[in-house]
């Protein structure tokens, strides 16, 4: 019995240490790392093409359902978006990075109206939320895990 209480201590305090590191945004250094492991990821299930990322790179939106796809799984993957579409703008705006974060709150305040979110296809979620934020600010693409 002493040895279990031992035991759920230090898995108390593992997790108490992922809480904590999971909580804290990524460093510049990580972003691309982040950005990288996540469109391997999503890029396996919803390739693009080089056509569609270069459009999206010059702020260029195409109606692509690979790519609206592509873009939820982005969401998911950083679990910013759950089973009925609803984007955590919240979450999003908190683990921007300090030279994206005044975008990214700016796009969360006005793409995603607090408490307005309707029940949706979570691909057409992001690409809705995607398509606002670069329309209101061209850095919105820097959010985005193009290679």
């Amino acid at each position: 019995m002493e040895h279990l209480r031992g035991t759920n201590v230090v898995f108390a305090i593992v997790m108490a240490l992922l809480v904590v590191q999971s909580s804290t945004r990524p460093q510049p250094d990580e972003l691309d790392d982040i950005k990288k492991t996540l469109y391997d990821a999503c890029s396996k299930k919803f390739p693009l093409t080089e056509e569609i990322k270069n459009n999206v790179k010059n702020s260029i939106v195409t109606d692509d359902q690979n790519f609206k796809c592509f873009l939820r799984c982005c969401f998911d993957e950083m679990s910013l978006i759950d089973e009925d579409g609803i984007i955590d703008g919240e979450s999003l705006a908190a683990m921007a990075v300090d030279k994206i974060k005044p975008v990214a709150e700016k796009i969360v305040h006005d793409c995603l109206p607090a408490g307005k979110q309707e029940k949706q296809d979570g691909c057409e979620a992001a690409f809705k939320f995607l398509s606002c934020g670069i329309k209101l600010n061209p850095l919105t693409i820097e959010l985005l895990p193009l290679q």
